[in-house]
């Protein structure tokens, strides 16, 4: 399962990066990276309710590798278009790839604990976000280097191989990750897991906390290209910038790893996600390549730390048979946010200005996160 998500991650911000440049040299406007990332986060609405639903019922493995492989075969349509000169349809494309990444996403969360016991949980989500966080510090990285030789489809095209392979891998563990084949009174539908969540403080925090710092980042990922081309001297700077939230991700993961906590309360997640979201909005006063890559590196830090630290809490406080819909609820709220912010940023950035953009958005997110934080029933530390 790690080497399999692992191999997907990397792959798919070597996409990232080729389709945000690809578009701003297409279309010579901030507009093109925006529709993009509404593209990219529109349709995860969508997935992760019937995701969640379909690994508890038949298993996360089977529904992880398929979704995989449909990936892959979208993916790669985006070499034949972008080598066409076709814009549009790569829209389309991108929409439908992330529809069955999201259906994935709960099936990953719902797969860990059948692979490991409860002392292990921490280190294998631990190991699977550090997978992750170094695609995103290591993958730009070659991608701002890469494209300054080669055309953006190269990168696409590798990453349209990664699906396949992650899809061999994880089909590996069919029989691990069997599901339950006789759902109990009171854990039927799609929705089961939303009672869950809105009784736990912490739980509901967390969902709160995915929902205005992905929308923060999500707005600041629409128009990180044009940041990169305005103020950092060129638009393939994205990619170190994208590396510095890799690499603040990675060490992120380091405290989880090494031990996992006996029980997750909401304190923790509320600190980290303060340490995610105030750094987001420094960027925008950012005048060098440097502080803004240290400023995105310590934002990130923070959104590993209360993002790893929340799904180990979820892990242990849900049954293993609602485990795949409410992590789909966590996942949602995530995917709320992103479009909530693709969509600031393709209604901000032109009026307003990308600077603009970013501060409104982050601000908004505050006002969620304060308000959520000392409502009624908050859990105690």
């Amino acid at each position: 399962m790690l080497i399999a998500t692992g191999t997907s991650s990397y792959g798919d911000w070597l996409t990232t990066v080729a389709l945000v440049v690809l578009l701003f040299r297409a279309t010579h406007s901030p507009i093109g990276p925006a529709v993009y990332m509404i593209a990219r986060v529109a349709p995860r609405l969508v997935g992760p309710f019937p995701g969640g639903a379909l690994a508890d019922r038949y298993g996360p493995a089977p529904i992880a590798a398929g979704c995989a492989v449909v990936q892959g075969l979208l993916t790669g349509s985006i070499v034949v278009f972008a080598d066409s000169n076709v814009i549009w349809p790569i829209f389309v494309v991108v929409a439908l790839a992330q529809l069955f990444g999201s259906a994935a996403q709960p099936c990953y969360g719902a797969l860990i604990p059948r692979v490991t016991d409860s002392a292990g949980l921490g280190r294998v989500q631990g190991v699977y976000s550090a997978l992750s966080s170094s695609s995103l510090m290591v993958s730009p990285a070659i991608g701002a280097l890469v494209l300054r030789f080669t055309a953006p489809e190269v990168l696409i095209t590798i990453d349209a191989a990664t699906f396949f392979f992650a899809s061999a891998m994880v089909a590996t563990l069919v029989r691990v990750g069997a599901g339950t084949s006789a759902p109990t009174r009171g854990t039927r539908g799609m929705s089961a897991g939303i009672p869950l969540v809105l009784r736990d403080p912490m739980l509901r925090f967390l969902a709160a906390a995915y929902i205005s710092n992905a929308a923060a980042v999500t707005s600041l990922q629409a128009v990180l290209v044009v940041a990169a081309a305005q103020r950092f001297g060129s638009d393939s700077n994205v990619g170190w910038l994208y590396a510095a939230i890799g690499a603040g991700s990675l060490l992120g993961t380091l405290p989880v790893i090494r031990r996992t906590p006996k029980r997750v309360t909401q304190l923790p997640i509320i600190a980290f996600t303060a340490l995610e979201l105030a750094p987001l909005a420094a960027f925008a006063f950012a005048t060098t390549i440097a502080l803004a890559v240290a400023l995105l590196f310590f934002s990130a830090v923070g959104a590993t730390l209360y993002q790893t630290r929340g799904t180990v809490g979820l892990q242990q406080r849900v049954p293993r048979e609602l485990l795949g819909r409410t992590m789909a609820v966590e996942r949602f709220a995530g995917y709320l946010g992103m479009l909530i912010g693709a969509i600031a940023a393709v209604c901000l950035v032109q009026p307003l200005g990308w600077q603009a953009t970013v501060l409104i958005v982050c601000a908004l997110g505050a006002m969620l996160l304060f308000v959520t934080a000392v409502s009624e029933g908050a859990e105690p530390a």
